[in-house]
């Protein structure tokens, strides 16, 4: 009787279909969640917004984030001059991970809002408080795939939500 050597070719597809199904796995799995990168967005531009807030009452200067579907910046503003932080490590102008398809601000006091959603749109322009009660206000990103929603409380605190 001869040894039989090597595998059948049931065993091989098997091995081929369990192969199949732990890459499809992992494939899911790496793929970034789009809310979670969203939500990592804005909570980058409330921090970068309390830093500008800092930065505007140590420079007793105003600073301005403007805003638009393809990014943002932050502008100082000094005896009608306008100059952009773009040598500052952390209030350079950025674009959006993800291009937004909505931006919206809205101030909570009076329920005023501010929506963009064309590129060619004006870019919003958000005053960094230098004072340190600010006016509630919310911010909103939308970038076709998820959205998420950043609540300023009257101390700067944030609170995002979907």
């Amino acid at each position: 009787m001869s040894a039989r050597r090597g595998f059948t070719l049931l065993e091989m597809l098997v091995v081929v279909a369990i192969i199949g199904i732990a890459t499809a796995l992992l494939s899911l799995n790496a793929r970034p969640d789009p809310r979670q990168a969203l939500d990592r967005e804005a909570r980058r531009v409330a921090l970068l917004l309390s830093i500008a807030a800092d930065e505007s009452r140590m420079r007793q200067q105003d600073i301005v984030w403007e805003a638009g579907l393809q990014g943002y910046r932050f502008v100082a503003e000094a005896n009608g001059e306008r100059s952009v932080l773009a040598q500052d490590d952390l209030l350079r102008e950025r674009a959006w991970d993800e291009p937004l398809t909505r931006l919206a601000v809205t101030d909570l006091e009076s329920g005023v809002s501010q929506v963009r959603l064309s590129r060619d749109a004006p870019a919003l322009r958000v005053p960094a408080a230098r004072e340190w009660i600010r006016p509630r206000w919310r911010l909103e990103l939308d970038n076709g795939l998820a959205a998420v929603r950043i609540d300023f409380d009257a101390q700067g605190k944030v609170e995002t939500a979907p």
